[in-house]
């Protein structure tokens, strides 16, 4: 028995690798001992794998999703049968809804200890549901040739599931009875490698110059939602180049800067200052859902045709407003457009640009240092080559409308279900690809997520947290919630005892408190050398003030 278990599993595990699956992160429990040890041995034998320990497994997941939603490739999860397995769901939710190839092997408990009451045993068969892609369950024990061509073949299947747009997340539920050690040292096997093509679905000629068409109208536009597969944002910059188009560049597409982004849509539709003549006719669109709320109402409310492009967002339009959906990978839609005759001049681009610039300006010269909008300004000085995560909440709201960075740096955050889980492990996630990395982020979502501090040693990547400190949840004060003043701060505002300096102390950081956002430029521009925490403490009530003042004030510039 003990044979075939090693065996099967050293498929297993070649046959995740064949295709593409170089990060593997464990959360060690008995259940994983054989599929544990033989990973520790394959990252000795192999160059092409990596294994982090993350002993809390919901921040192992979601810094798995951190690395695949970085790296645009597939990462394996590793936990132990029982609760374990559902510390996966949130990551797992995100994964499914943010398009990221995430593959997490479950390890169970055989099949005569299941609903009979044996500890650490529950029901882990497709445990996840409709999140994941696809689920399966192998028996590793089984001693017979053809479970091992089975696992050689329907393991690499999986994989190019998992990266088939729409990408997403999968399980293989693992069950192991006892003996559980495998034999290590041995000989690893050869595994041929199936070829799986994932196919790129382009236009035809045809609807290629008819939209071509639509975008040299005089005043046609982009929406660029969020970056979820890694596109290639040079050639978008030159597609909004061909065609003169103002680009709404949500800060998650990784368009900016750039002439041609158009920021703080956000701002601009709350202070109710868009006029007429700068309605688009046509708006082409791509990405995931924009962090503004209000931009796709408008599109809808204002009745402005959207041509919405992408295998991952078919049908994904919660305005329930695109006048065409066009399933087909949104590179090679690019590419073929800029084959296509372009735009010499558009006095609809320059419009937004003054607009845009008039924005950008009105929000430097606001002399109000504590407001919290002022801090994407002061993240502009990141590391060339940098890379940023941005939590949800206020930090993700005020950087969409307000951040230009002062030139190109990678950008990323949770926004398929858009919640505060894991964050602070997904920043870790990023961070793995060596690039110097930062993090914005709330005080509430670094409490959320105070396990996955402990990646600074466990997984040796330097990380910034920059931690906008305003005792609590500072949504909610721009919530009608927060007009319930009897209520409001134990029900929403939850302001949290927690002393920043102490947290940075106990996991060991380097920690620096900000009174200025002239000293939070200078140091963010310095590369973390290990994990180091800038905290920046800030009002609520405050801090709503200083936005409604802003808001005013471009109304009266803009009007």
């Amino acid at each position: 028995m003990t044979d075939s278990l090693t065996t099967n599993i050293k498929h297993l595990l070649t046959a995740l690798v064949l295709q593409g699956v170089h990060d593997f992160v464990v959360s060690p429990g008995s259940r994983t001992t054989p599929v544990a040890l033989l990973l520790a041995e394959m990252q000795q034998v192999r160059n092409d794998v990596r294994v982090t320990v993350d002993v809390d497994e919901r921040s192992a997941a979601f810094f798995a999703l951190g690395i695949a939603k970085t790296m645009h490739q597939p990462v394996a999860l590793l936990a132990t049968s029982g609760t374990a397995t559902g510390n996966y769901l949130p990551a797992i939710m995100e994964a499914s809804i943010s398009h990221i190839p995430l593959i997490a092997l479950t390890t169970d408990r055989p099949q005569e200890l299941q609903q009979i009451g044996a500890p650490q045993t529950v029901h882990q068969e497709n445990l996840y549901g409709e999140h994941t892609k696809a689920f399966t369950t192998i028996s590793v024990q089984d001693d017979h040739e053809d479970v091992t061509d089975y696992i050689d073949y329907r393991v690499q299947e999986l994989v190019g599931l998992t990266m088939t747009k729409p990408a997403g997340p999968i399980q293989i539920n693992l069950p192991l009875r006892k003996p559980l050690m495998p034999m290590l040292g041995e000989a690893w096997p050869t595994v041929a490698t199936q070829q799986i093509l994932v196919g790129q679905q382009r236009m035809s000629w045809q609807n290629v110059q008819a939209l071509a068409a639509l975008l040299r109208k005089p005043k046609a536009m982009m929406l660029l939602g969020p970056d979820e597969i890694g596109w290639d944002i040079d050639k978008f910059k030159q597609l909004a180049a061909h065609y003169q188009l103002p680009v709404l560049a949500d800060v998650l597409s990784n368009f900016r800067p750039s002439e041609y982004a158009i920021s703080g849509i956000d701002s601009l539709l709350a202070a109710d200052v868009i006029k007429d003549e700068l309605k688009p006719e046509i708006v082409i669109r791509f990405g995931g859902t924009p962090v503004s709320a209000k931009v796709t109402a408008w599109l809808r409310d204002a009745k402005i045709p959207v041509v919405q492009i992408g295998q991952e967002h078919a049908g994904h339009d919660h305005a329930r407003h695109a006048h065409t959906t066009v399933i087909a990978d949104a590179d090679a839609v690019v590419a073929d457009l800029l084959a296509e005759p372009g735009v010499k001049k558009s006095t609809f681009l320059e419009q937004w640009q003054k607009v845009s610039a008039t924005l950008l300006n009105l929000v430097a010269k606001m002399d109000d240092q504590s407001a919290e909008y002022q801090i994407p300004a002061a993240l502009a000085n990141l590391p060339e080559n940098g890379q940023l995560f941005i939590a949800n909440s206020m930090p993700i709201r005020d950087m969409d409308n307000y951040y230009v960075p002062n030139h190109p740096v990678r950008i990323a955050a949770n926004r398929g279900a858009n919640g505060i889980d894991g964050t602070i492990s997904s920043a870790f996630g990023m961070a793995m690809t060596g690039k110097p990395t930062t993090l914005l982020t709330g005080d509430l979502t670094l409490f959320h997520d105070m396990n996955g501090l402990m990646l600074s040693h466990q997984a040796h990547a330097p990380l910034t947290i920059v931690v906008v400190n305003n005792q609590g949840g500072g949504i909610f004060s721009f919530l009608p919630q927060a007009s319930a003043k009897a209520y409001f701060e134990p029900m929403f505002g939850t302001p949290l005892p927690i002393v920043i300096e102490r947290v940075a102390r106990l996991y060991d950081a380097e920690y620096k408190q900000v009174d200025d956002l002239n000293t939070l430029y200078e140091l963010v521009h310095r590369p973390a050398t290990r994990l180091r925490i800038i905290e920046v403490k800030s009002n609520r009530e405050q801090n709503v003030i200083a936005h409604d003042k802003l808001t005013q004030a471009i109304k009266e510039a803009l009007l």
